[in-house]
């Protein structure tokens, strides 16, 4: 009985999932356990490797490096933090939105993470020769997103201390630094560099606009997809209205950061900020009621 219980709550649970996080899910678990049962390691051929892909150009490292793992626990951990994140943000701007972002924050991140690696190297540490692998660049951006969404004050790290939102993420990615040494800062960095530039509007140039999700969502060929019960149709675009959103990130790209709703307006600095500044997720109709987001208890999922 008590299996049958688990098994039964473990399959409400999935089934629940908005169909853009479930896919990206089955994805890093499916590659995983085939991994496994064929006997596959060789990490060395699929990793982010900085060096490899500028000076022979193995550019495909950019999209394989994201999607495997190197052990179970490293798989549960990114996955265990990447689904609650990703389904609020799923259900916020539709699912063909959502892995549309999935997408540039995977490419943008690796992107990062060899730019970071040359900047590293001419300071003298050994960044180019680095093989790494796993989601968690993309994990980064997300938390970066989730954090911009809560609008809360102080956010805990594992419940060990508390810090300022804005300085959340990458006081978590320090963290995990110092306790798990081995992992990859420059890979977390740049997960962390692709969430704030989204949050900062930047990425919004290359975001679908509400037309391209309409022509895609209707498409006939799609159907199959878009009549899925956990498919999440609209949702937000670059084509919104402004709205609220709140700081996620030291603004280190100067000048962008979504607006704070205050006494029902916007601020200032909102109202002078450009059109492509403006964050995807933020750009909506403002709430008929904000007193849920002055108190941030609000997720506007």
């Amino acid at each position: 009985m008590h299996g049958g219980s688990l098994q039964t709550r473990g399959g409400d649970w999935f089934g629940s999932l908005p169909l853009g996080t479930k896919s990206v899910l089955l994805l890093n678990v499916c590659l995983y356990v085939s991994c496994v049962l064929f006997g596959y390691d060789a990490f060395h051929e699929v990793c982010m490797a900085p060096h490899w892909v500028l000076h022979q150009l193995q550019v495909y490292r950019i999209l394989t490096a994201p999607l495997f793992h190197g052990g179970i626990i490293h798989l549960a951990f990114n996955m265990t933090a990447f689904v609650p994140m990703a389904s609020s943000l799923e259900r916020l701007l539709g699912s063909v939105q959502f892995c549309h972002i999935v997408f540039l924050f995977v490419a943008l991140s690796s992107c990062f993470h060899v730019a970071l690696a040359v900047v590293a190297g001419a300071l003298g540490f050994n960044a180019m020769h680095e093989c790494a692998i796993g989601f968690s660049g993309v994990v980064f951006g997300v938390i970066v997103v989730d954090t911009h969404l809560q609008m809360v004050p102080r956010r805990s790290v594992f419940g060990f201390f508390s810090v300022p939102s804005q300085y959340y993420p990458v006081s978590l990615a320090l963290f995990l630094q110092v306790i798990i040494p081995s992992v990859s800062f420059l890979g977390h960095l740049a997960g962390l560099l692709a969430g704030s530039a989204y949050v900062n509007g930047y990425l919004n140039p290359l975001l679908l606009r509400q037309t391209t999700i309409e022509t895609l969502e209707g498409n006939p060929r799609a159907s199959a997809i878009s009549t899925h019960p956990s498919f999440v149709a609209g949702g937000a675009s670059a084509d919104a209205s402004p709205g609220a959103g709140g700081a996620a990130f030291p603004a280190i790209f100067g000048g962008g950061g979504g607006a704070v709703l205050t006494g029902g307006a916007q601020s200032g600095d909102a109202q002078a900020t450009r059109w492509w500044q403006m964050p995807t997720f933020a750009r909506r109709n403002v709430p008929d009621s904000q007193e849920a987001f002055a108190n941030g208890r609000a997720r506007t999922a």
